[in-house]
């Protein structure tokens, strides 16, 4: 049985169709051309309607199947930006507080004079060097944001636990909009950046979340309260991409 005849094969069995069906060519070509980890979702929904409600009135099978599945696609693309704006916050305010940190006054030199580049940043730099020269950039013209573009999420987390010292002030107890926002320590914030850090790596690969990861809510909540620590207005920011607030519910509004 070829892949194709397989993914068939399945859909039929869980929905109870075949060959005779109206809209079988349809179900045949659009297993070919959708992200599988999304389709047996949908699939699997559609089948729990069909038996759980068979007097439910469904005027096209496949349409209503390519509807739950385009659910889980918008919720996937939502999660995208939400993982980008996280990403590119952290990214950016961790630039700004080593750089004033370590650099001369006034000035944006510590990732170019080797004699205030920290050592335990040495082995990220080095990394993103290389990654620099391969795009055909010249690093010592670049400042700390181009820099710091070249460091991955996993590069940040470390980044972030390395100089905890430095950073740890942001994420004390505070006001935000009305709302307390708790401490956040050191250990609380490995385990939080781990955790979004793997969730974010499922959802570039176009994975749905693993059953062995954070549910997407906890993912959302962890992800608003170290922005929130940081200023930064998420519900301003999410009023863009999720309107309504159906995927992203954030707590601090």
């Amino acid at each position: 049985m070829t892949l194709h005849d397989k993914v068939l094969a399945d859909l039929c069995t869980a929905l109870n169709i075949d060959h005779a069906h109206p809209e079988y060519s349809k179900f045949a070509k659009a297993g070919d051309l959708v992200n599988q980890a999304y389709f047996k979702i949908a699939i699997k929904e559609f089948a729990h309607i069909k038996t759980s409600n068979p007097m439910k009135v469904i005027v096209s099978d496949f349409d209503f199947l390519m509807g739950l599945y385009n659910k889980h696609i918008k919720e996937h693309q939502v999660m995208f930006l939400l993982f980008n704006i996280f990403e590119t916050a952290i990214r950016s305010k961790a630039a700004v507080v080593l750089s004033e940190k370590y650099s001369s006054p006034y000035q944006d030199d510590w990732l170019h004079n080797p004699s205030l580049v920290p050592t335990k940043i040495q082995h990220t730099l080095d990394k993103s060097a290389e990654i620099i020269k391969l795009d055909g950039e010249n690093i010592l013209i670049l400042d700390t944001f181009q820099i710091f573009d070249y460091i991955l999420l996993g590069g940040l987390k470390t980044l972030y636990i390395s100089f905890w010292a430095d950073l740890s002030d942001l994420f004390e107890e505070k006001d935000f909009k009305g709302h307390k926002l708790k401490k956040i320590g050191k250990k609380a914030m490995t385990l939080m950046l781990e955790s979004i850090r793997k969730s974010r790596n499922d959802n570039a690969h176009h994975k749905p979340f693993h059953s062995s990861r954070k549910r997407r809510h906890e993912i959302v909540d962890d992800i608003e309260l170290i922005l929130a620590h940081l200023g930064f207005n998420l519900e301003d920011a999410i009023n863009n991409i999720d309107p309504q607030h159906k995927i992203i519910k954030l707590k601090y509004v």
